[in-house]
């Protein structure tokens, strides 16, 4: 039976209030950082939903026809929509097949439940259809959008939509249950703070080697800095590895250096060996050089893993040459 996670519990108490007030939504967006579990809190709230013997709090039972179908994949009141291949678009077909299917009366008499992942995969075309679709939508019937990266949906549909915000979380709940789920012997404030707050991300850490990578990647920064490596087999390199990883710690790690910079806190954890390389490389440029580094890197994980086709090696490029161009320029000053 899924459980409602210890940081998801207030936003589970948002949910059923609304429910008990009779304004529940016929669509809701849920958004917050990789790791987080967005899925899971879904798919936790569509178990509600189709339970035919809630448990106390409003959680599913596990035991019903409606929960055991729905453990195996099977529930016919619930449809997930979803890019067909990784890193493509949701089409528009496969939005117009989820319409048919809410729009159908329920095996079970309770919901239709449609869980979009990752909403912001939606091409034009198909957010257009849904527009309609959320405009008017059918009685009894649940649409569920999932995305870490809300700006790239369309306003229209955004506000369409009841928004349900997950934040990073470093709570005593959060990291008594992390300690339940990671090897003995592994703190899990240090993941936590690792993995900027996103406990399902935190349990990844010490199996997949992401602090091993984050040292590697400082020590790529290092390098671009010094000019000791061509800007293009860097980029290589991590194309390899992967632009949602890289971006995504190259953000963090910038962010972090802003941070220095304003004597802010960390977001991350950092060893005493990259803590220190980490300030070496902020001091490496002003604020404001700093900045143009961090925009330019938003700007191209969004192009990597938007709607349109970008080669993803040369975002990395333009980054390095920037910040290798940035790095040179603050020495000649």
């Amino acid at each position: 039976m899924l459980e409602v996670l210890p940081w998801h519990q207030s936003q589970w108490d948002q949910i059923q209030a609304s429910i008990e007030k009779k304004r529940f939504a016929h669509a809701w967006l849920l958004t917050g950082p990789e790791g987080i579990g967005l899925e899971h809190f879904a798919r936790q709230l569509a178990a509600s939903l189709l339970c035919h013997a809630k448990t106390e709090n409003q959680r599913p039972c596990g035991q019903c026809r409606a929960c055991e179908l729905l453990s195996v994949g099977n529930n016919p009141d619930i449809m997930f929509v979803e890019p067909e291949d990784t890193g493509k678009q949701i089409r528009v077909e496969q939005i117009r097949d989820m319409i048919d299917f809410i729009h159908l009366k329920s095996q079970y008499e309770h919901y239709k439940i449609a869980i979009i992942s990752p909403a912001h995969s939606m091409n034009r075309s198909a957010a257009n259809t849904l527009l309609k679709t959320l405009e008017e939508p059918p009685g009894d019937s649940l649409i569920i959008l999932i995305t870490e990266r809300p700006s790239l949906l369309p306003v229209t549909i955004r506000s369409r939509c009841q928004r349900l915000d997950f934040q990073p979380d470093y709570s005593k709940n959060t990291l008594a249950w992390l300690a339940e789920n990671i090897p003995e012997g592994t703190s899990p404030e240090y993941l936590l703070r690792f993995a900027g707050g996103a406990p399902l991300a935190a349990i990844e850490l010490p199996e997949n080697h992401h602090i091993e990578q984050l040292n590697d990647l400082l020590n790529d920064l290092l390098l671009i800095t010094g000019q000791q490596r061509p800007p293009v087999e860097i980029a290589e390199k991590w194309n390899e590895t992967g632009a949602r990883n890289v971006f995504q710690w190259l953000l963090w790690l910038f962010g972090d250096m802003l941070r220095f910079k304003v004597n802010a806190p960390a977001r991350l954890f950092y060893p005493s060996d990259a803590w220190e390389t980490l300030k070496g490389l902020a001091n490496q440029l002003d604020l404001d050089r700093l900045m143009r580094c961090y925009d330019l890197l938003l700007n191209n994980y969004g192009l990597a893993l938007g709607q349109v086709s970008y080669t993803v090696q040369g975002l990395f490029e333009d980054f390095i040459i920037l910040w290798q161009e940035l790095s040179k320029s603050e020495d000649n000053t």
